[in-house]
């Protein structure tokens, strides 16, 4: 029987996981492949990016689809576009493969046990597991969270990505610890993610995956906290520039959404201290707000200050 492939794309929050997403979309389409996006928290922001870019896409979120909380929904994502998916317009399309984005939090080690427990490994082999990495992170994220190596020994293919940013000093330092983890993999140095397709979506019958493996997570994690700020009203540009400026690099670890603004609607952007705002014009049922992911045991007063803007509205924990 012949099985989709399946392509699984990790990375710390902000190492550019969406960015290389986006630049998939239009190989996708060619060959019918869907993605399936994995938000940490319960606002979808990443698989409206892709279908904003024409892709077609599924979302499991409010937690990491390994993770015990989420993996029954992500079992039942897969069967669903195993079966076909519908979309919008009511065309049923059958996907040739999956390309999924899980959460900057997920230790993908548990892949292969999730596959064969719940007998989706007659419907899907892995093709592949993509580490997307910046350099300028990675050895302080190996101190703190262990998922992050979970990321790394799985994968078969590690973009070290953001490399116009960071000296060869970090850049060989870097490399050489993620070929300590996993001497297998191929790393292949890029700037915002620009890898050709084919070499992403290689299919790879001896994925390393089906050589690793793990217990589901936790549904609680301690390193992480999320919230999502809604608005009422149009937000100035520059209070939320002020906002960021002064963001607390350690305790903040991301912060994306689609916002109302007096410049019109934007695509924000925080990661690793770049603050960015892109126009990005709104599509139906968006909702202005910002999704900001942080360290509970750590200072952030982003949070709050996003709470005293004037067009504040309400927040959400989930």
């Amino acid at each position: 029987m012949t099985t989709l492939p399946l392509w699984l794309i990790v990375g710390f929050l902000g190492a550019g996981k969406t960015t290389v997403l986006r630049r998939l979309v239009r190989y996708a389409n060619e060959r019918n492949y869907i993605f399936l996006v994995n938000e940490f928290s319960a606002v979808d922001m990443d698989a409206a990016l892709i279908e904003r870019e024409g892709g077609d896409a599924l979302v499991v979120a409010g937690g990491s689809i390994f993770c015990r909380c989420r993996v029954t929904e992500f079992i039942e994502a897969l069967t669903r576009i195993a079966n076909g998916v519908q979309r919008p317009n009511g065309d049923i399309i059958q996907p040739q493969g999956v390309i999924i984005e899980a959460s900057g939090m997920a230790d993908p080690r548990s892949l292969r046990r999730l596959l064969a427990e719940s007998k989706l490994d007659s419907h899907y082999h892995v093709a592949g597991v993509v580490a997307v990495v910046d350099p300028g992170v990675l050895m302080k994220l190996f101190l703190v969270l262990p998922n992050i190596r979970g990321q790394i020994t799985s994968a078969d293919l590690v973009l070290l990505n953001k490399v116009d940013l960071h000296n060869p000093e970090t850049i060989a330092k870097v490399r050489e610890k993620i070929s300590s983890i996993n001497p297998d993999a191929t790393i292949i140095r890029c700037t915002q993610g620009n890898v050709p397709p084919e070499i992403i979506l290689a299919d790879s019958p001896a994925s390393r995956i089906a050589q690793v493996d793990a217990e589901f997570g936790l549904c609680q994690d301690p390193n992480f906290e999320r919230e999502v700020i809604r608005f009422k009203t149009p937000v100035d540009n520059e209070k939320l520039r002020a906002v960021f400026a002064a963001a607390n690099a350690e305790g903040l670890y991301r912060a994306k959404g689609f916002v109302s603004t007096t410049d019109g609607w934007q695509y924000l952007d925080w990661s690793n201290g770049t603050f960015s705002l892109t126009p990005c014009p709104p599509a139906t049922g968006d909702v202005s707000c910002i999704v900001l992911i942080w360290n509970p045991l750590l200072a952030n007063a982003v949070t709050s200050q996003l709470r005293g803007l004037e067009h504040f509205s309400e927040k959400c924990t989930r």
